[in-house]
């Protein structure tokens, strides 16, 4: 077994992420500051077969870069990859050339300002064939065990996983490059008793922690699109110390789900409700999200013609604002996102909640629709948030009908049932499509510019009135 070499570190001054200790709905930084995780998944060189090391990580640095220069500070990562996989042949027995590949992707991150969930495991079957991708198949495994079962039940296996974390652990536990430790991509999916998986996820959530005190440990599960998958959900969110209340949510005109078929914005909506009913008081992430053929079948037959970016758009725009703790996170980074530069979508976003403490802001969810439009936004302590979205236009209507978006004017949206008794400071609404802000009258009937899809508003309230505001509100609570 490879002696794991402890990597250098930013520095004491540098900052972990935690969930915010004020408001669990969001997540901070060891210092109390705000942070807001923008990024995408970012899993592994989609097409790295044939190509030097070099010349993957040159892909890599350019997402990492796209990423940094409009906003990112965020991005996921499977170390189970063949890529990155470090018991890539024996059980117990770790790859260096692996292992540096993964120190790459770290100082990666560290030179852009990229934190990185990584996550653990992604394998559902010891062996492939049949229905089993070799992609999800564990060869180090396979002579180990009889099945999933005893894998997940046996000591052996319990500390087989631990010991290859541990290998990581060692490198970059005390790296706050690293958001989180993610125990395995979509968990509920693997070929054993769902019980015997509960069982083995929160053991191991409370042997990690005994360890891990600076980084967040988490896990996620598969596609929110059916009833097996939302019982699946309760399941595995039932009393867990998981850190967060992960979603994944894909647009799928083969899902059970018909809300998976509708337009995305109202998919991602729902995936953050639903998520609020299921585990209330963490931190809501859409962590994966996108577009695929029929039951995850292929990437989206569109995505070619999605030049502009309205799914990566609407997918990353609307979970913040019905109240997750991020913006969504997509897949398909370099069939999608890297092909047609879509990173660009994440800058306005940046701008929009500059200089706002969000956890401190108290934001509450609403929807404020207007003719034509659904505004979903949120109302906080000194500011009111809203995304706008044209109702008229879709991906069906785009892509489908071949439907140009519209032009929107003498558009208006109505906030005065969130804002009565605060003096407003500022007024700004955010063309997301050209990166244009204007300010606009001081109103809470806010007159909206000529846009096309969607645009931002971002009402802003004088701190004497607030305080005046914030004092009413509490006797109305009391009464």
């Amino acid at each position: 077994m490879l002696a794991a070499v402890p990597l250098c570190v930013w520095g004491t001054e540098d900052l972990f992420v935690r969930v915010s200790q004020e408001n669990p709905g969001y997540f901070e930084l060891s210092d109390g500051s705000a942070y807001i995780p923008i990024g995408y998944n970012l899993c592994f060189p989609q097409y790295s077969s044939g190509l030097s090391d070099d010349e993957c990580f040159k892909n890599i640095e350019s997402h990492m870069k796209n990423m940094a220069e409009n906003g990112g500070n965020y991005a996921r990562i499977w170390v189970s990859s063949p890529f990155y996989e470090i018991e890539d042949e024996k059980a117990g027995v770790y790859n260096p050339v692996k292992l540096a590949r993964i120190d790459r992707v770290v100082e990666l991150a560290k030179k852009y300002g990229i934190r990185l969930k990584i996550c653990l495991e992604h394998f559902r079957n010891l062996k492939g064939g049949g229905a089993v991708s070799p992609f999800f198949s564990r060869p180090a495994y396979d002579s180990e065990f009889k099945n999933m079962d005893e894998f997940f039940s046996s000591q052996k296996g319990r500390d087989l996983y631990f010991n290859r974390f541990k290998a990581l652990f060692d490198r970059y536990g005390n790296d706050s490059a690293v958001f989180a430790w993610e125990l395995w991509n979509e968990q509920n999916t693997v070929k054993a008793d769902p019980r015997t998986v509960k069982s083995w996820q929160e053991y191991m959530f409370a042997r990690i922690a005994g360890v891990c005190k600076k980084q967040l440990i988490v896990n996620s599960f598969g596609s929110f699109d059916s009833d097996w998958s939302k019982k699946s959900y309760k399941l595995f969110y039932s009393g867990t110390a998981n850190a967060i209340a992960a979603i994944h949510r894909y647009l799928d005109e083969g899902a059970e789900y018909f809300i998976c078929q509708a337009p995305a914005d109202l998919s991602a909506s729902d995936a953050v409700l639903q998520m609020s009913t299921i585990l209330s008081d963490r931190p809501i992430l859409l962590a994966e999200t996108g577009a695929v053929q029929p039951r995850h079948s292929g990437k989206w037959r569109y995505y070619d013609a999605d030049k502009s970016g309205a799914i990566f758009h609407d997918f990353f725009y609307t979970p913040f604002f019905c109240g997750a703790a991020g913006p969504g996170e997509m897949w398909h980074w370099d069939e999608y996102i890297f092909k047609h530069k879509h990173w660009r979508h994440m800058k306005p976003f940046s701008k929009i909640i500059e200089g706002i403490d969000i956890p401190r802001q108290d934001f509450k969810p609403f929807r404020a629709d207007s003719k034509g439009l659904r505004v979903y936004a949120l109302e906080g302590k000194k500011s009111i948030l809203a995304f706008v979205r044209d109702s008229c236009n879709d991906w069906k209507s785009e892509f489908e009908m071949g439907k140009s978006p519209r032009d929107i004017s003498s558009a208006s949206v109505d906030f005065s049932n969130y804002g009565k008794g605060r003096e407003i400071a500022g007024v700004r609404i955010f063309n997301l499509w050209n990166g244009e802000v204007l300010d606009v009258e001081k109103s809470l009937n806010v007159k909206l510019p000529v846009f096309s899809r969607s645009c931002a508003v971002r009402i802003d309230f004088n701190a004497l009135r607030q305080r005046l505001w914030n004092g009413r509100k509490k006797r109305g609570q009391r009464e």
